[in-house]
């Protein structure tokens, strides 16, 4: 029989382990020491600690950060899954990959852990100016009700982007006469005066509604226009009537902001400075507005900068149409407060013109052409409110209704970050990548919901336990064919 040298050196080698362990007393020979005394390299690794790492310990609201904590030892943060929770995601939330959102006002604690082991995120999130509600107004679709009827109340905040943050409470100082919902609608209850008041914050804005026994009593006023655009200094006259006739024919006029527009006694509006107002008009118990908005593109609406009497009761054009035909410019700028819907008519005057229509809002700017009009029965909401998502920030154009044709948005300010634009495909539940998004300006001729970002989206997720069980499967035929096909090799 022939001895193999190799076999024989191995099998000395582990007599000698046998005797040393044998060697050993009885307590240190435990199966618990022998298993802490035999560590192979690639024996798995518990987690000790769990550090928070750097993170920014305030944040905006409508930002986000990735929390990345530090695991030790190195080796076990090699493999460790980390789980992360917000204990208050209306304040911050975070998504499975660690990445926090400031969704609300206030702090919240975001805790990730990994095998039992734990650390602490605490994160306060606060509004920037942008955010801050620093002026309001309210306006009563009608200031004379009847017992039991209703009205709608519209709210306007400065600045604009305030209105995604606004938490705005509103109340009657006379609940037995009128009351208010928290939609704005205010409704009737007994005879008298009640005066509506908004709040938010430290800013307040009030409106008086009266309410009378039936809808016989009930008084309106009806004015020659309800909506006026000029250039600073231009004028323009207002008159109404009062129904039914047997009511006081006696109005007086007011103006909600003196430093964009004044009025006289006698209904004149003057313009002042640009932004908007409304003049309230007034007899006593009845009560109409009349937005006013003083725009440096605007024309004039009196002859030569002078005041025009309308007491004919002839509606006036469309102001904002009156603009489009009278200005001198290829371009036609509005802010977004002062244009919240571009209508058929206004888009039609863009196309009969060859004129374009800037709107401008906080963060972002809507222009369209009139060669770009193909559709004038469409109307466009210029609002487009921002939302913070998992992948950057999400927003939804023209509601989702169809747009008139190509409609640019261009992305400024806090938008201006990111690189890359998708369309969400609803039939496929997918998103889906645009290339019509160039030095942050969409081209966009479909509404609907989109997503700016700055992370190459791809939607693919692999699944990595197939990947290293299949590596494993592999790996294992190449070991056994070395093994059969050289049946002593190891020795």
């Amino acid at each position: 029989m022939k001895l193999n040298l190799k076999m024989l050196a191995v099998s000395a080698a582990l007599l000698g382990l046998l005797a040393a362990g044998a060697a050993l007393p009885a307590s240190a020979a435990g199966p618990l020491n022998a298993a802490a005394a035999l560590s192979l390299p690639w024996s798995p690794a518990a987690v000790e600690s769990v550090e928070t790492g750097t993170y920014a310990s305030t944040m905006t609201v409508g930002t986000q950060q990735q929390l990345s904590p530090v695991i030790l030892p190195a080796k076990a943060a090699r493999k460790a899954t980390v789980t992360f929770i917000s204990n208050d995601s209306t304040i911050v939330n975070v998504t499975s990959e660690g990445v926090a959102q400031a969704v609300g006002v206030g702090t919240a604690q975001v805790i990730a852990s990994a095998d039992g082991v734990s650390c602490v995120y605490t994160i306060t999130t606060e509004l920037d100016e942008s955010m801050i509600v620093k002026e309001m107004d309210i306006t009563l679709a009608s200031g004379t009700i009847a017992v039991g009827e209703t009205t709608s109340l519209s709210l306007s905040v400065l600045p604009s982007s305030a209105s995604n943050y606004a938490n705005v409470s509103l109340s009657s100082s006379d609940p037995a006469v009128a009351t208010v919902n928290n939609f704005g609608k205010v409704t009737g209850v007994a005879p008298g005066t009640a005066t509506i008041t908004a709040t938010c914050g430290d800013v307040s804005a009030s409106a008086t509604v009266k309410v009378v026994n039936s809808g016989a009593d009930r008084q309106s006023i009806d004015l020659n226009t309800s909506y006026v655009v000029l250039k600073p200094g231009a004028s323009r006259t207002i008159t109404g009537k009062v129904t039914p006739s047997s009511a006081s024919q006696s109005l007086t006029f007011k103006s909600n902001d003196t430093k964009v527009a004044t009025v006289s006694a006698k209904g004149v509006i003057t313009a002042v400075g640009t932004g908007a107002t409304s003049i309230v008009v007034s007899n006593g118990t009845a009560s109409a507005s009349v937005t006013v908005i003083v725009n440096r593109n605007a024309s004039s609406s009196g002859n030569g900068g002078g005041s025009t009497d309308d007491s004919n009761g002839e509606v006036v054009t469309d102001p904002v149409v009156e603009a489009i035909e009278a200005d001198g410019t290829d371009e036609v700028t509005f802010a977004q407060r002062e244009l919240p819907t571009i209508t058929g008519e206004m888009l039609n005057a863009l196309r009969l013109n060859g004129k374009t229509l800037v709107v401008e809002a906080d963060n972002y700017t809507i222009r369209i052409a009139g060669r770009d009009v193909k559709n004038t029965s469409a109307q466009v909401s210029t609002a487009l409110s921002f939302a913070p998502s998992e992948y950057g920030v999400t927003f939804t154009l023209n509601g989702g209704e169809a747009l008139p044709g190509v409609v640019q948005v261009e992305m400024t300010g806090d938008n201006a970050v990111y690189t890359r634009v998708y369309l969400h495909n609803a039939l496929k539940g997918k998103w889906q990548f645009l290339n019509s998004y160039k030095d942050h300006v969409l081209e966009a001729d479909t509404a609907g919901e989109y997503l700016l970002t700055t992370q190459n989206l791809r939607f693919v997720h692999v699944d990595m336990t197939f990947f290293i069980a299949g590596l494993v499967v592999i790996v294992g035929i190449i070991i056994a064919y070395i093994v059969i096909k050289k049946r002593y090799w190891f020795w």
